[in-house]
């Protein structure tokens, strides 16, 4: 092997063209499926950075007979996790934690972080100990204990310069002092999957006997105990389902109604971001193989010139199998070097795709080129050297020795095995190519009617942030006054055209399904809109509820279709009013106007009349269609502030972004000092990131395509190019005895053209059964979609036949006499 490896050295020198084509080429190949790989590593293989991971497991509520397909994979209640906790006996500990985003002062300036509120045993569960300092523990928990925290490494760089002695010193958290004791390691992500990961731990401090009912705001993890099963820990579970169902205990949990879900942790982590990735492997390694073949057809031509080096070998007394190791080493060698060269060009790509996927898969941000990457990349230039590496046999076992001495001797056309078998690698590469270019076309066109999607509002110009009242600090007429004169100041503001608050900002809002009575209703089994199950009134479910300032629709220009909006004649004290979007309108009332009728919203007693209906703005994501929402005045809801703890600001101004922002920070500051600005966007941003994993995935496959398309344009290239080499002869006989330069061209026209039909034809029967499971990314398009199966088919054709033409039109310039001179 020594000696193969050394001979294939001197090989690759000597041939220094055909050695660059052939590492470019494995080094394209190669190095996107390491890139690809090594997000797959880091997201979907490599177990969660936590001691026992696969014990940890997620634990839900469900609502499987609610409307839309029931509420699946829900948070639970504070009284449903004392009621897991007291009543299972699966588990080694059980712990629950919520997510919000709090205040800290620092020194220089406010700052907003997210924090997770943790029961006392849940991040000792994890096996990940602080880097410094002591973690939460039970006694930490308690009601009235003393308020202690931990911060991530981040935020004790960022905020505290990595100073040791933050530990034991207290900071201001909301409002409210709590001691740090601890800070954790650098890597420790807590919640994990999520796209903000939490900066700052303290304990929930949930009181047992005040527990909430019926709301839910808590996430389960459950550590299970040795030897207990998920299966068996699922059992349990659907035993109290069943028992609380037949005697009324406990939360009342229900077979039908309300359940209980358990899925392992990393399950869950991957679950959104899996079909993504496995598709991206997949293209890319549709990628891989045409290099390969590429190769593989580039090898092809080489052992045809070494025909004579083959069989003289082959003389001497090398059988099959040492001409087999020869020609193995040889491949094994280009690919472990286009390898090496793949590795670099996957660093590179790795950090495009960070740059671009983060947004939408934050655990994208975790990958990184390590040992397992590279043993891969080892593993898959050993696999991919072996496939193409022994392409060249089939010189050896179509041809006796005799036959290839002659033929070496001699500038013959090749035999028609080793053409056939050259021919179906480009077939091959078209088809493969024409796989990928489709999966493209259809995300490119699916992106595009993505672009197209009426939002129904004007997002140029808007700028938005966020400001969070600590509820210990703003409550009843402190909150509504600061809100009211933070309003006033900013629509004061030079170049301010209107500034507006809003809990949320499209195009994703939190919506949840509101029971809402609406006077008159008639329902309508299979009609347009669902129903509460369980309630005595046939109660319609409305998606969404908003609560905004009387200016929202201005600031963002939302298109008044009928009635009037909200101005200062809707306040405390006048009669409650509602406005509607029009698909609520269309599922009640259809045809007919709103303006007048009576709804009465989840909760509260009073009856609103509907004064307006507005145009449809995306309120769970550009790609779903916009559901029923009801938008009530700040001024009338005052009693629901929760609502408004955390608002947006929206202001529309012809000045500069920053300039806005800045003006914004100062009136804040005049306000309130210890109040952070964060989540400054633009409207625009807003938008984009919305879009933000469709784009990234039509990125990726693009470039794959793209890629694609190059190596089996050079591919028919090659193939075209080296018949027309080997049939020099042929073709100055032909021209001798009167063939027209057209004709010959032709000649070599239909041979690429046969070989490109065949390709488009196996390429459209592949793409027709695989495009099927892009269904889920694609967004107003089928995954049959003839404008992207005629477009990338035509633009296929269109690049090999190009790359026939080349060579066809070198071949019309063969000279008679020289070409016959050389023979």
């Amino acid at each position: 092997m020594y000696s193969d490896f050394k001979f294939a050295v001197r090989s690759l020198v000597k041939t220094p063209g055909f050695t660059l084509v052939a590492l470019f080429t494995l080094a394209l190949g190669i190095g996107g499926t390491v890139a690809i790989f090594s997000m797959v590593n880091a997201v979907l293989l490599k177990p969660l950075p936590f001691a026992q991971p696969e014990r940890l497991v997620r634990i839900y509520t469900e609502f499987p007979s609610y409307p839309n397909g029931g509420i699946r994979r829900f948070v639970a209640s504070e009284a449903e996790y004392f009621d897991l906790l007291r009543e299972t006996r699966s588990w080694q500990s059980l712990g629950a934690w919520s997510t919000g985003g709090v205040n800290i002062t620092t020194s220089e300036a406010p700052i907003r972080v997210t924090a997770s509120f943790v029961t006392g045993g849940l991040l000792a569960s994890l096996g990940v100990a602080p880097a410094f300092g002591r973690g939460i523990t039970p006694k930490d928990d308690e009601p009235g204990a003393p308020r202690v925290a931990i911060i991530s490494h981040g935020l004790w760089q960022r905020a505290y310069g990595g100073d040791r002695a933050i530990v034991g010193r207290d900071i201001l958290l909301d409002g409210r002092n709590q001691t740090v004791v601890g800070v954790m390691p650098e890597d420790f992500r807590f919640p994990v999957g999520d796209a903000q990961t939490s900066d700052i731990w303290v304990p929930s401090q949930i009181d047992p006997a005040h527990a909430v009912n019926d709301s839910h705001s808590v996430a389960l993890l459950g550590h299970l105990k040795p030897g207990v099963t998920l299966q068996q820990a699922q059992a349990e579970l659907d035993a109290l389902v069943l028992e609380s169902g037949r005697t009324g205990s406990g939360h009342h949990f229900d077979p039908k109604d309300h359940t209980l879900s358990s899925s392992g942790l990393h399950d869950e982590v991957v679950r959104s971001v899996r079909p993504a990735l496995q598709m991206l492997f997949g293209a890319v390694c549709f990628l891989l193989l045409i290099a390969c073949a590429n190769v593989a057809s580039l090898l092809l031509a080489r052992a045809e010139a070494r025909q004579r080096e083959i069989a003289i070998r082959g003389a001497l007394g090398a059988g099959l199998r040492r001409l087999a190791r020869q020609f193995a080493s040889e491949g094994i060698l280009l690919s472990l070097l286009g390898a090496l060269f793949g590795l670099l060009f996957a660093q590179s790509g790795l950090q495009l795709v960070k740059l671009t996927g983060t947004t939408s898969m934050s655990q994208v941000a975790d990958a990184r080129i390590d040992g397992n990457v590279i043993l891969f990349a080892v593993a898959i230039s050993l696999l991919t050297g072996l496939v193409f590496g022994l392409a060249p046999l089939v010189h050896v076992l179509k041809r006796n020795l005799h036959g290839a001495m002659k033929s070496a001797a001699a500038s013959t056309t090749e035999g028609g095995g080793t053409q056939r078998f050259r021919q179906a690698l480009i077939v091959g590469q078209l088809a493969l190519a024409l796989v990928l270019l489709t999966g493209t076309g259809l995300m490119l066109r699916a992106f595009w009617k993505l672009q197209q999607v009426d939002a129904g509002f004007d997002p140029r110009g808007v700028v938005t942030m966020a400001v969070a009242l600590p509820e210990s600090l703003y409550e009843g007429e402190a909150a509504r006054s600061f809100w009211t004169k933070l309003q006033g100041r900013l629509s004061a503001l030079p170049g301010v055209q209107s500034a507006a608050l809003t809990k949320d900002l499209p195009p994703a809002s939190e919506g949840f399904g509101y029971g809402t009575q609406i006077e008159g209703f008639v329902p309508v089994a299979g009609g347009p809109i669902a129903l509460i199950p369980g309630h005595d009134v046939s109660t319609p479910v409305v998606d969404y509820y908003r609560i905004i300032t009387p200016s929202y629709f201005e600031t963002l220009k939302v298109r008044l279709v009928e009635g009037r909006r909200f101005d200062e004649r809707d306040d405390a004290q006048s009669a409650r009013v509602a406005i509607v979007n029009q698909t609520l309108v269309r599922a009640i009332w259809g045809s007919a106007s709103a303006l007048g009728h009576r709804l009465r919203p989840a909760g509260n007693p009073s009856w609103y009349t509907i004064i307006g209906v507005v145009a449809d703005t995306p309120n769970a994501g550009l790609a779903e269609p916009a559901g029923t929402e009801i938008y009530f005045s700040y001024a009338q809801e005052w009693a629901l502030s929760a609502r408004l703890r955390v608002p947006y600001i929206a202001v529309r101004s012809s000045a500069p972004t920053a300039s806005v922002v800045s003006a914004v920070r100062r009136e804040l500051a005049g306000i309130d000092p210890t109040l952070p600005l964060a989540k400054v966007r633009t409207m625009e941003e807003v938008m984009s990131e919305a879009q933000s994993r469709p784009r990234f995935l039509t990125l990726v496959l693009s470039l794959f395509a793209s890629v694609a398309l190059v190596l089996a344009a050079v591919g028919i290239y090659g193939v075209i190019s080296y018949a027309v080499a080997q049939r020099t002869r042929e073709f100055g006989i032909r021209m001798a005895l009167g063939a027209q330069p057209r004709s010959v061209q032709n000649l070599v026209i239909r041979q690429g053209l046969t070989l490109v039909v065949c390709g488009l034809l196996v390429g459209v029967a592949c793409s027709l059964a695989l495009t099927r499971f892009l269904s889920g990314f694609l967004f107003g398009i089928a995954p049959k979609d003839p404008v992207a199966f005629v477009g990338v088919s035509l633009l296929l054709g269109a690049t090999a036949m190009l790359a026939s033409y080349i060579p066809a039109r070198r071949a019309t310039r063969v000279d008679p006499l020289v070409a016959l001179r050389a023979e």
